[in-house]
């Protein structure tokens, strides 16, 4: 930390202070508060006005009654605005777009479906207090550069959430038990992927509270299912996480053929598991495998490669435990398998988190 940095920090008892003053007005607890205290500089009014701004509607859509044609009213508030605008200019940009004429001063919205679109699927490992602050803030940065357009995330804590929540007002976010010590989320980008509802699916065998987050949406009319999860962990759990697997597997069969599935998430799978369940169902596929097998991207858990975690002994292990299974219903093609967070965050030695996060980009066939 740098010494213009360590000028903006208050003394001890302060921080101390603000944290209780933060928690009493917010109702919620000290971690939270640092959270939101140390990314405004320890400045109470200004921390308690993202609290409350994160925690408040993004925007939506009104319809205006009494005209003969359809009208809506839609809205945004700044935050998401910015956030908008940014993306529309990478979007620019990457057409190849420099013109300087055009009104930028807000977002466009169009009628006409994408051609294409992004996911990232990530366990960023919120349960690590090492670094915490500073990881979840690059995980937020990373998300925000890429600009994916379905994220599916393990392993938040309520407090990593509700930062992640504040910081990233560009999507929509859907949590499988904020209220649980750690669980899994699903975002959208706002204007690009629109949600047809959600549910959380407990599963019969867990001793972990894992459970299926299942979101429904749509990008134009491109219709989804998007399935998102976090397996039984450890090799001493096999037996249950091949059970939820089954489960996982059952419910995308029964899922209507003409809906795009995507399942995905942090499946702690070894690859015998994976054989002993007889393989994914007719018509899904595993991506990695898809998209060419390439082994500079097939292990997400590499503790020879990301040093978060200490494994003791000469053998370092590798393994995908991260995957993203989908059955396109003829509809789409993932054109690239990447993965994400290989970088230490800058002040650290930390990685993001001791997973690497997997992205995907898909093709819409029109």
């Amino acid at each position: 930390m740098s010494d213009e940095e360590d000028a903006n920090i208050p003394d001890a008892d302060t921080c101390q202070a603000r944290c209780v003053e933060f928690a009493k007005i917010t109702g919620t607890d000290e971690a939270c508060a640092q959270f939101f205290l140390q990314d405004h500089d320890w400045d109470l009014s200004r921390s308690l006005n993202s609290y409350f701004e994160a925690r408040t509607t993004g925007g939506g859509v009104h319809v205006v009654p009494g005209s003969s044609e359809a009208s809506a009213i839609i809205t945004i508030d700044d935050a998401a605005a910015s956030a908008l605008e940014n993306d529309r200019k990478r979007a620019r940009a990457s057409d190849g777009d420099s013109s300087d004429g055009a009104d930028t001063s807000r977002p466009k919205l169009t009628a006409t479906p994408p051609k294409r679109f992004s996911f990232i699927t990530w366990n960023i490992d919120g349960l690590d207090d090492r670094s915490l602050k500073k990881r979840m803030k690059a995980v937020c940065k990373i998300i925000e550069t890429e600009a994916p357009d379905i994220v599916f995330l393990q392993e938040l804590t309520p407090n990593t959430y509700l930062y992640i929540e504040a910081k990233l007002p560009q999507y929509e976010l859907f949590s499988a038990g904020a209220d649980r010590d750690y669980f899994t989320a699903t975002l959208l980008r706002k204007f690009r992927v629109y949600s047809d509802g959600h549910r959380i699916i407990e599963y019969a065998h867990t001793s972990m509270g894992r459970n299926l987050l299942c979101v429904e949406a749509h990008i134009g009319p491109l219709k989804l299912t998007l399935l998102n999860t976090h397996l039984e962990s450890t090799k001493a759990h096999s037996d249950t996480r091949m059970k939820q697997l089954r489960d996982c597997f059952s419910r995308i069969s029964a899922t209507s053929p003409e809906r795009v599935t995507i399942f995905a998430g942090d499946l702690n799978l070894r690859d015998h598991e994976m054989k002993s369940v007889g393989g994914p169902p007719a018509g899904v596929s595993d991506l990695w495998e898809r998209c060419g097998r390439r082994r500079e991207v097939e292990f997400t858990w590499d503790t020879q490669r990301n040093t978060n975690k200490e494994v003791p002994g000469r053998f370092k292990p590798r393994l995908r435990f991260d995957r993203v299974y989908l059955r396109d219903a003829g509809r789409v093609t993932p054109v690239h398998f990447g993965l994400v967070g290989l970088e230490k965050v800058t002040g650290t030695q930390s990685f993001p988190s001791d997973h690497w996060g997997i992205q995907v980009y898909f093709s819409i066939d029109q």
